[in-house]
């Protein structure tokens, strides 16, 4: 992972995959899990995996360049845990 050493287009990546994940999770919500993609064939399910597949990839080459931390980020995955224990349901 040494090659992907560009720090700032490593974010950049980090952004456009995100975005690529709020965007199938839209049509996850417009079509469901099941629809296809009109050209592709690719079912959205698929999609989710694949783009939330590319955001881990782009947060594991950000570890390797100690941008991010795994132990903060096992930290930072249970306070968001304890969060959604206490506030999932809130006003539902």
């Amino acid at each position: 992972m040494k090659e992907f050493s560009d720090i700032n287009k490593n974010l950049e990546i980090l952004a456009e995959e995100c975005a690529e994940v709020i965007q199938i999770k839209s049509k996850i919500i417009r079509f469901g899990f099941l629809d296809r993609h009109p050209r592709t064939g690719i079912v959205n399910q698929m999609a989710l995996h694949q783009e939330i597949g590319d955001v881990l990839a782009m947060v594991d080459i950000l570890i390797y360049h100690k941008i991010l931390s795994q132990e903060h980020l096992v930290l930072a995955k249970e306070a968001k845990l304890k969060k959604l224990k206490e506030w999932y349901n809130h006003g539902s």
